[in-house]
């Protein structure tokens, strides 16, 4: 029988748990040393890339941390059977007790912010091209560079203006957090896609923040998601292994909790 993997949790005890994981299996905690592995038994012939597997992924993830710290594992991680799964947790233990001492007492919010990009770079290209002075079409040479460098211009200056607006967000949200990670225009109108690890004691106080924010006016429309556990926090010294850690799920989980509304879920 495999093992289907949702999380390592900061907790070597049984679980007695009420909590159904994927195909209704029993969900149980398999200790290694001080910490616990959360799975439930998973047929070899059963298809798990469903819709319903990712939310009832999220769902157990989700209850276990209000009781314990939780490393999320990735989606569709399964082993052969117990004695695969604990050699790979004994490769990782140290990297899994470091970063369940660092997301101890926290959670993670993730930040969407959209600009009208599109409208914004159009704006600095007129501006551009009413100063240009006209180049004659003969000089071909001239006018492929002049055209590359006049690019190159909006380009930056569009950028300039994408990190003016970021830092002003950021410094606003800052204040709270313990760690960050930002992307920069994902796409011309996604300003800025975040991710904040948060202490739980300064939660209310971020929520409240990204309420003033968003009700500051202007043009720019904020995005809210979380509380969630550290998925985009969890780091490994094996990068190469693909079955541990915590990629970004919240994009896939919102896609399917949420499907009408594809840039996250607004408070």
């Amino acid at each position: 029988m495999r093992l289907y993997v949702y999380a390592i949790i900061d907790s070597n005890k049984e679980m007695d748990e009420s909590n159904k994981g994927l195909c209704e299996a029993p969900i149980y905690s398999i200790p290694y040393r001080d910490i616990g592995i959360v799975v439930s038994n998973l047929d070899p012939q059963v298809q798990i890339k469903t819709e319903e597997s990712v939310l009832k992924h999220e769902e157990i993830v989700e209850a276990l941390m209000d009781r314990f710290t939780v490393l999320p594992m990735r989606l569709y991680t399964v082993f052969a059977g117990k004695e695969e799964m604990l050699l790979r947790v004994k490769d990782h233990y140290e990297d899994f007790t470091e970063n369940l001492d660092r997301v101890y007492g926290k959670c993670e919010f993730g930040i969407k912010v959209i600009w009208a990009g599109n409208v914004i770079k159009d704006r600095i290209a007129s501006a551009h091209k009413d100063e240009s002075a006209p180049v004659n079409a003969v000089q071909s040479g001239a006018k492929f560079m002049k055209e590359k460098f006049e690019k190159y211009k909006i380009d930056k200056e569009f950028e300039e203006e994408a990190d003016r607006c970021i830092s002003i967000v950021d410094e606003f949200l800052n204040r709270y957090v313990s760690e960050k990670k930002l992307e920069k225009l994902k796409t011309d109108n996604l300003l800025l896609s975040a991710a904040y690890l948060v202490d739980r004691k300064k939660k209310d106080d971020f929520m409240e923040a990204f309420e003033e924010l968003r009700s500051s006016g202007g043009d720019l429309k904020y995005m809210l998601s979380g509380p969630w556990p550290a998925y985009n926090f969890i780091t490994l010294s094996h990068s190469g292994d693909r079955k541990f850690g915590g990629p970004d799920l919240i994009e896939t989980i919102l896609q399917h909790k949420y499907p009408e509304e594809k840039d996250g879920r607004q408070l």
